[in-house]
């Protein structure tokens, strides 16, 4: 029984916008969505997803073997097309999401499962533990592999932030995002 299942599939035109500095990227049929508490400051000013100075998430990507090479930020739009995507659950730019509000938090996830109807990835990636529990409501939850995705179908995968601000050595957030490469394998059979 999938939480939304009284949200209707969208059809293309009815993906909902971002609303905020920075778009959706998303497809239909991803390997994996990574789904961000919202955009930094930078970001929001470049337009680019995960585009901190200090931010790891494009080393972590290709070291993991989730992308064929070191991509940079300006080329997030690019991810699709070898089955990757990325949203936000709140669109608003912060310098930290310490700045967002609970409700702010729990108020994205309609629109979250609007962007699963559509896309219906294998894999949603939560990039931080603190992000996959606004999303769910939970209290507590391990890094890796949830034990029950939040949608139907789909694998929830908890990675550690990869801001630069976030204290985990980068080996040690190397090791939950090669855990999102692993589901991915798993979920098509090649794992």
């Amino acid at each position: 029984m999938d939480l939304f299942d009284d949200v209707p599939a969208p059809s293309p035109n009815m993906l909902p916008p971002a609303a905020g500095p920075l778009p959706d990227i998303v497809a239909p049929g991803l390997d994996c969505l990574f789904v961000g508490f919202n955009p930094g400051l930078r970001s929001g000013a470049l337009g680019h997803h995960y585009a901190g100075r200090g931010n790891q998430f494009w080393r972590l990507l290709f070291e993991a073997g989730l992308t064929p090479r070191l991509y940079r930020p300006e080329e997030d739009v690019t991810l699709p097309a070898i089955g990757l995507g990325s949203t936000n659950l709140v669109a608003r730019a912060t310098a930290s999401a310490a700045e967002l509000s609970r409700a702010e938090l729990r108020g994205g996830v309609p629109r979250l499962a609007r962007i699963v109807a559509f896309v219906r990835p294998r894999v949603l990636a939560y990039t931080g533990k603190g992000v996959y529990l606004a999303a769910t409501g939970l209290p507590d939850a391990p890094w890796g592999v949830q034990e029950r995705g939040l949608f139907d179908g789909v694998a929830d995968v908890v990675v550690p932030s990869p801001s630069g601000l976030a204290r985990l050595p980068f080996e040690e957030k190397l090791r939950w995002f090669r855990d999102v490469q692993a589901e991915i394998d798993r979920r098509r059979g090649t794992g």
